[in-house]
């Protein structure tokens, strides 16, 4: 198979890269700085330079990929239209996207109380609309959006799931995600897709 990878030189990215070329699958990993990939992993690695506001460069990337997986982020001074943009350019580009973002947002607005919601939406208001409009913009073409809380970088446990986000039940405190279980899970997700057109939450050691 082979798996284009969005944001791939940012932590999260960096270990779907090697997850899935562990896996045996040809993967691309676009940058927009592309010397900032990891090439010390092994595998059949291909690194191409291009940004998603560039969107022919990005279209040219993924030519030929069965599925993109994203890691893409900002930072607060980056304009938040780089998500929804760039989820909608991925989205009609490859057969299969999946789709990274945060919990409490978009699709999982509440899902972490009202509190802590306010709290999310305050500290995250800079891309509170544009990580809406991303995931209704995988949703839409078939994808699955992965919401994870927040994340962390402990090892993984092999003892992480996805679930329908509608069968999720809302908590005070959100669950943690190690970034080593998302890239396993978002690759698992890859190879034998279950949640097309659906939004999920990454859940870990059983809750």
């Amino acid at each position: 198979m082979k798996i284009a990878v969005l944001g791939s030189t940012g932590q999260t990215g960096r270990l779907i890269v090697a997850r899935a070329l562990g896996r045996g699958h040809d993967v691309i990993a676009l940058a927009r700085r592309p010397e900032q990939v990891d090439t010390s992993v092994t595998g059949n690695l291909s690194v191409v330079q291009a940004d998603v506001t560039h969107p022919e460069s990005v279209m040219n990337a993924v030519a030929g990929a069965d599925v993109i997986i994203s890691g893409l982020g900002i930072t607060k001074k980056q304009d938040a239209a780089i998500l929804s943009d760039g989820a909608r350019l991925i989205a009609s580009a490859a057969p299969r996207v999946i789709w990274l973002t945060s919990l409490g947002m978009g699709a999982t607005e509440g899902a972490l109380g009202s509190l802590n919601g306010a709290l999310l939406k305050r500290i995250l208001r800079h891309e509170w609309d544009a990580k809406d409009v991303a995931g209704r913009a995988v949703r839409s073409a078939g994808g699955t959006t992965v919401y994870a809380g927040p994340l962390t970088n402990k090892p993984y446990e092999d003892n992480g799931r996805l679930i329908r986000a509608e069968d999720y039940v809302p908590r005070m405190m959100p669950p943690v995600a190690p970034r080593a279980g998302i890239a396993a899970l978002m690759v698992a997700e890859a190879e034998a897709p279950h949640f097309a057109g659906t939004d999920t939450i990454a859940l870990f050691n059983g809750g």
